[in-house]
């Protein structure tokens, strides 16, 4: 177990990963089907600081959270933490020697 794993494992919380999946050309709209999955995983979750944000029109930096996981999120990934759901921006991540740590990644609530 690396040492981030014993972290998450200890300071992690649980969050829901809807996983993405891009399915068939549906024939009449051009659309690639979407289908989600859901697993729960251990992240760590922190709030962002203004200089990490990149600037959106009807989003403010309490919509904003970094996750830190060792799942394999994607980008356009979801995720649910305290019953908001967010949406994963591209991913980042992090390596040792080859082996991969961890992925940080920032995630913007969705707003329905």
């Amino acid at each position: 177990m690396t040492r981030f794993q014993q972290i998450l494992s200890r300071e992690g919380e649980d969050i829901t990963w809807h996983k993405r999946s891009e399915g068939v050309i549906d024939p009449e709209t051009g659309d690639r089907a979407i289908t989600w999955t859901n697993e729960t995983i251990k992240a760590i979750v922190q709030p962002v600081r203004a200089s990490e944000i990149p600037l959106e029109a009807g989003y403010m930096s309490e919509d904003y959270i970094r996750i830190f996981v060792t799942a394999d999120i994607k980008h356009l990934d979801r995720i649910t933490h305290r019953t908001v759901q967010y949406e994963i921006l591209p991913p980042e991540a992090f390596y040792f020697r080859g082996v991969l740590k961890y992925i940080s990644a920032l995630a913007r609530r969705l707003i329905v």
